[in-house]
C-alpha cells in the first residue's frame, strides 16, 4: 500500500515539474496539452485522431463543392449546433421537373416547421412559409418546392428549415442548384409506339422520354400524363382546331365557366397552338397552360396555379397580371409537347 502511495507521489511530482518547465518555455495549450497527455494518454490520442478525421472530412467537402464539374446540386448544411430534422436524400434528377419534394423525420420534439426561400438570381419574391400540414405530434415533414409556388427556379435556391421545440431551435440550410436551360443537353429518348383510342379514332403513337419530364403513364384508353410532371393531363379526342383569332368563340363552347385566355403560339407551326387560360371553379381559380396538338388529336393542360380571391368581378385583371408573370416550368412541358408534336 505504501508503495502505491509512494508511486502516486512521484507521478504527481513529475506533472508539477513538467508542467513549470513548460509554462517556462510554451504557452498554455501546450500546458493543457501535456497535462491531458501525461494523466489521460490514450485518450489525447483519440481526440488527436478524431481532429484529423474532421479536417480530411472538411476537405472532401470543400472538394466535392469545388468539383470541375460545376456547383453541388443539392447541398444540405446545418446551421446551428442543435440539430431537430433529419432530411431525405434529394436526387439531381429531381431538379428540372419543376418540383421537389423536400421531406424528412423529426428527431426530436418539434412543435413548428418553418421554410425561409429566396434565390439571389430570380426575379421571386423572397418567402417564409410555416408548414400547415405538420402537427406537434407528427414525425414526418413535407416541403415543396415548385415553380407555381414560385419558389422554385434556375439558380440557386436556398431554403432555410427553422424548427421550434419549446425555448430551443434548430436551422438547416437545403441549397437547391437548377442548371439553365442551355445547360440541359439531353436528347428525347423514345418508347415503343402506344396506342390511344376515342371513339373509334385510333392513334398510334412513339412517347418521348427524357429526364426532364420523365416517361409516359397512361391514364385511361384515351388519356396520359407524365411522371416527372405534376399537374398535366392529355387527351386524345375529335379535336376541332382553331387559330388563336377564333380561340375565343372555341372556348365559349368547351369552357363552362368563367374564363380568360391569353398568349396564344404555336406549338409546331402549323400543327396546333398553345395558350394560357384562367378559369373558375367554385370558390377557386385555375391558371393553365392548354394545348391542342392538331396533327395527333390531343388536347392536353398543365396547371400552373391555383388559388382564391378571384370572382368574375376581378378575372380580368388576374388574367393580366398572371400574363406577365414567369413560370420556369413551361418551358419544359413546351419541349414535351413540341416532342410529342414531331414523334
Amino acid at each position: 500500500m505504501r508503495d502505491i502511495f509512494l508511486i502516486k507521489k512521484m507521478k504527481y511530482i513529475l506533472l508539477f515539474v513538467t508542467l513549470f518547465l513548460l509554462a517556462s518555455c510554451g504557452n498554455s495549450k501546450d500546458i493543457e496539452t501535456a497535462k491531458k497527455e501525461l494523466l489521460s494518454p490514450n485518450q489525447t490520442q483519440d481526440t488527436s485522431t478524431q481532429q484529423t478525421n474532421n479536417t480530411a472530412q472538411d476537405e472532401q467537402i470543400n472538394e466535392q463543392e469545388n468539383d470541375d464539374n460545376g456547383p453541388v446540386r443539392v447541398q444540405v448544411i446545418p446551421l446551428w449546433e442543435n440539430n431537430f430534422l433529419d432530411f431525405d436524400d434529394i436526387s439531381n434528377d429531381f431538379l428540372n421537373l419543376w418540383e421537389v419534394e423536400i421531406s424528412g423525420n423529426t428527431i426530436w420534439n418539434v412543435e413548428s416547421i418553418s421554410v425561409k426561400f429566396s434565390n439571389p438570381t430570380s426575379s421571386y419574391p423572397d418567402d417564409n412559409y410555416v408548414l400547415q400540414t405538420y402537427k406537434p405530434e407528427d414525425w414526418r415533414f413535407v416541403y415543396r418546392a415548385s415553380s407555381r409556388s414560385q419558389v422554385l427556379d434556375y439558380g440557386e435556391n436556398n431554403y432555410i428549415f427553422t424548427a421550434k421545440s419549446w425555448d430551443e431551435i434548430s436551422q438547416t440550410k437545403i441549397v437547391l442548384n437548377v442548371p439553365a436551360k442551355d445547360d440541359e443537353i439531353e436528347p428525347a429518348a423514345w418508347v415503343e409506339a402506344e396506342l390511344l383510342w376515342y371513339e373509334g379514332n385510333t392513334l398510334q403513337i412513339q412517347f418521348p422520354t427524357s429526364s426532364k419530364y420523365g416517361e409516359p403513364i397512361k391514364l385511361w384508353e384515351a388519356s396520359f400524363t407524365y411522371s416527372g410532371i405534376k399537374g398535366f393531363e392529355a387527351n386524345k379526342e375529335i379535336i376541332q382546331t382553331p387559330t388563336c383569332d377564333e380561340l375565343s368563340d372555341y372556348l365559349k363552347e368547351r369552357l363552362s365557366s368563367w374564363y380568360y385566355w391569353n398568349t396564344c403560339r404555336d406549338i409546331v407551326q402549323d400543327f396546333g397552338i398553345k395558350y394560357n387560360v384562367i378559369r373558375l371553379d367554385g370558390e377557386q381559380y385555375i391558371y393553365e397552360r392548354h394545348y391542342i396538338d392538331s396533327k395527333h388529336g390531343i388536347y392536353a393542360t398543365y396547371e400552373l396555379e391555383t388559388w382564391t380571391w378571384v370572382t368574375p368581378d376581378n378575372i380580368a385583371e388576374k388574367n393580366e397580371e398572371l400574363k406577365e408573370q414567369e413560370f420556369p416550368s413551361i418551358e419544359v412541358v413546351d419541349d414535351l409537347m413540341k416532342d410529342i408534336v414531331n414523334s
